[in-house]
């Protein structure tokens, strides 16, 4: 009997080997990036993304966006944004559709920076990327809107308010 079920139990951990082997080939992949055709070695190197990435608004850091996937969102300096955008056939275009939802909060506005970050996230837009800043263009007028890489584990608000002062009781 121990003779058998250790017949039987060899095909079993050579089966366990294989599939451990191939889960671990694909451990710490990103589903979203990943292909299942191998790049061909004279294939052009990749073009830096803006998934993963949170952007200011150059002309005003309060003003950012953070790309997740297909999911955005971002603050225009008073409203808090979200919404979505697609990858176009081209590497270099984005559609935002018909823009991204807004909190409707009244702030002035007086450097047109909700002005300005509407209108760059939203239709098409062609990007390119130099370093740490990402530049947006609309194809249709050549406006362009440029935004600042923020650096792994800045805070979502570019102005931290700054503490309130104690308050000791009277006695």
């Amino acid at each position: 009997m121990m003779r058998k079920s250790a017949s039987l139990a060899l095909p079993l951990l050579a089966g366990a080997a294989v599939l451990t082997a191939g889960c671990a080939a694909s451990a710490g992949a990103d589903p979203a990036t990943s292909t299942s055709a191998a790049p061909s070695a004279s294939a052009a190197p990749s073009k830096p993304a803006l998934v993963g990435s949170q952007w200011r608004l150059k002309s005003d850091p309060t003003a950012w966006f953070w790309v997740r996937g297909s999911n955005i969102t971002g603050n225009d300096s008073c409203n808090s944004l979200t919404g979505t955008a697609t990858s176009l056939a081209t590497a270099d275009r984005v559609d935002f559709g018909a823009g991204l939802a807004a909190t409707s909060r009244y702030c002035t506005d007086p450097k047109g920076t909700q002005t300005a970050i509407s209108e760059a996230l939203k239709g098409e837009r062609i990007w390119s990327r130099n370093g740490t800043e990402l530049v947006l263009t609309d194809p249709d007028n050549n406006r362009a809107w440029t935004f600042v890489l923020t650096p792994a584990g800045a805070s979502s608000s570019a102005a931290t308010p700054a503490p309130s002062a104690a308050v000791t009781p009277a006695r």
